[in-house]
């Protein structure tokens, strides 16, 4: 029942109403063209033939910018949708409307870029109308934009100025991914990490003040290779990154410019145990991998 509901409201937006925009969820019904490349939001052609008062939150009268970002992946909300936006709003800075579907971490880090006047967070079921929207494109590859580097260190700045943190490298870091159901660092030796003043941290669990207290304090940072790359944002050209892969390279921070903001490094490892949980068509790429002796040798030459 709720599907057949949901799809006539939807029939109705594109139908019914003189808004030139209507968001619902991440549908975006639209009555003039839109020439960005958006994969994040499905467009939807408005014809506004029928004379109908639909009941949406009215937003009408201002020019925002869009934000709807995806909430299960870091990576792909910093590097395809943040970014991109960022670039543009900096230059031209209006209200943003974002929908994220209340996800937290994400909302803690976009008030500590952006002064929370500017932001106004939707709620992801409720309609809202519009006259006036700024889409930003999607993008991948931080290189394509000349002073990248400058940006991304604004960025880091930004949040920890706005969290009262100052960078203080004394300590060495792993982030094993434990606490996820992928691409986790299997059988981590405790008594090598104490050995080696080596803290073992489950970021995913923190909240965005929390992780990066920690990592504007790192000097060696080692972690299993996926979303995790955001955090490379919070380092600098001084930190050792140890990044480490399961059979073979796939390292979004080669792929996609963050290896430039650090000193990185990396592993590629075929000692592996394949996950049950793997979402990548290369199966092997969601792979854990285990915490061997060429982990252990991969470690020992950081200068820890």
């Amino acid at each position: 029942m709720y599907k057949i509901k949901d799809f006539f409201q939807k029939l109705l937006f594109s139908l019914a109403g003189s808004a030139d925009f209507i968001l619902y969820k991440n549908h975006l019904f639209y009555k003039n063209k839109i020439s960005v490349k958006n994969d994040r939001i499905l467009f939807f052609k408005r014809w506004g033939l029928i004379p109908l008062n639909l009941e949406t939150q009215k937003m009408e009268g201002e020019e925002f910018y869009l934000l709807l970002i995806p909430t299960d992946n870091l990576a792909h909300f910093f590097h395809d949708v943040f970014f991109p936006f960022y670039v543009k709003w900096r230059e031209n800075r209006k209200r943003v409307c974002v929908s994220n579907n209340g996800n937290k971490f994400q909302r803690e880090f976009l008030e500590s870029v952006i002064d929370p006047k500017n932001l106004i967070f939707l709620e992801y079921d409720q309609p809202y109308s519009f006259s006036d929207l700024i889409i930003s494109p999607e993008g991948r590859d931080l290189r394509i934009y000349p002073n990248f580097l400058e940006i991304c260190n604004e960025i880091k700045q930004l949040c920890f100025t706005r969290n009262g943190l100052n960078e203080s490298r004394t300590k060495n870091i792993l982030y094993g991914r434990n606490e996820l159901e992928r691409k986790n660092l299997l059988d981590i030796d405790m008594e090598f990490l104490d050995q080696n003043k080596i803290e073992l941290v489950h970021l995913s669990k923190l909240n965005f003040a929390e992780t990066i207290s920690i990592l504007s304090k790192t000097k060696n940072f080692i972690y299993m290779v996926g979303a995790g790359v955001f955090y490379l944002l919070f380092l600098d050209r001084n930190v050792h990154v140890l990044e480490i892969n399961p059979y073979k390279n796939n390292s979004w921070a080669q792929m996609f410019g963050l290896e430039e903001i650090c000193d990185l490094r990396l592993l590629i490892s075929q000692n592996i145990k394949t996950s049950d949980r793997a979402l990548q068509g290369d199966k092997l790429l969601d792979s854990h991998v285990y915490f061997d002796e060429s982990v252990k040798e991969a470690i020992l030459q950081l200068p820890l």
